[in-house]
């Protein structure tokens, strides 16, 4: 019997239209009637979040999202963090040294709000990427991150994804062994502290909630999900997962478009296959 269910958001739990199915919000609701714990686990930040953990009702006391890919814990009803690990003062640094560098927009991620020094040609675009985010643009030279209010969780370069690809190769080695780097959208390079994963932060849940690995299920499509689909005693990745993702996978649904979140949590927790 699976206890707890880590599910990826962006291209995973919510459809293209950044939207929540009725299937997946019937499924969702009828696996947490059932006792079974349901976080949420985004690269996201927790305000950004909140819509859809009062919709799937999951304000509860002892429920628990993930943000930043791991770099953030917030429990739902009180927003207390239980876990924390920014980015160093001079790590961020680095790394905005580093985007201009590359010639890349950069977003910078705090805890409630989102910094830019020029909005990405990307996210005007796109308005679904822009709406309900606190967005300010900034002088990052202006900026002090040892301020606790100026804590960064994680920095994105954001392009369109044939410049990400190649620009991606040009990261010096150096930085990739220093931190963690991986994508939820091709769109986007996320780079959060080494050690900083969403495996690491469901183990933190699990010893609170005194759950064994192979009572975790996991659900998620983008490469910042590896790392939980092979640690879940679990791990499904979506049909719309790349190749590589879903080699780590033990089973994989239907496509975030196509209720895959629910069609999981029907096969393995409410039919119990």
């Amino acid at each position: 019997m699976y206890k707890l269910v880590a599910i990826d958001l962006d291209g995973t739990l919510v459809t293209d239209e950044k939207e929540l199915t009725p299937k997946t919000m019937k499924a969702i609701k009828e696996a947490s009637q059932k006792g079974v714990k349901i976080m949420i686990s985004s690269g996201r930040s927790f305000y950004r979040l909140e819509k859809y953990i009062d919709a799937l009702d999951l304000r509860k006391e002892n429920q628990y999202t993930i943000c930043f890919n791991g770099g953030m814990i917030v429990e739902n009803t009180t927003k207390e963090m239980i876990y924390s690990k920014n980015l160093d003062a001079e790590e961020v640094k680095e790394l905005i040294q580093l985007g201009k560098t590359l010639g890349l927009p950069i977003v910078i991620y705090s805890r409630d709000t989102h910094y830019t020094e020029q909005v990405p040609e990307v996210m005007q675009k796109n308005s679904k990427n822009l709406k309900g985010m606190n967005l300010k643009i900034v002088n990052f030279n202006e900026m002090n991150f040892e301020e606790k209010e100026n804590y960064i969780y994680k920095i994105c370069f954001i392009d369109k994804p044939e410049i990400i690809i190649e620009k991606r190769k040009e990261i010096p080695k150096e930085i990739m062994e220093k931190y963690e780097i991986t994508s939820s959208v091709p769109e986007y390079i996320e780079i959060v502290k080494k050690g900083i994963k969403k495996s690491e932060a469901i183990k933190v849940v699990m010893d609170k909630y005194d759950i064994k690995q192979n009572e975790v299920m996991a659900i998620g499509d983008g490469e910042n999900d590896v790392e939980m689909l092979s640690f879940a005693g679990l791990g499904i990745a979506m049909e719309n997962a790349m190749d590589d993702v879903k080699e780590f996978a033990d089973d994989v649904t239907t496509s975030n478009n196509h209720d895959g979140v629910a069609n999981a949590i029907e096969k393995y927790i409410l039919r119990g296959e």
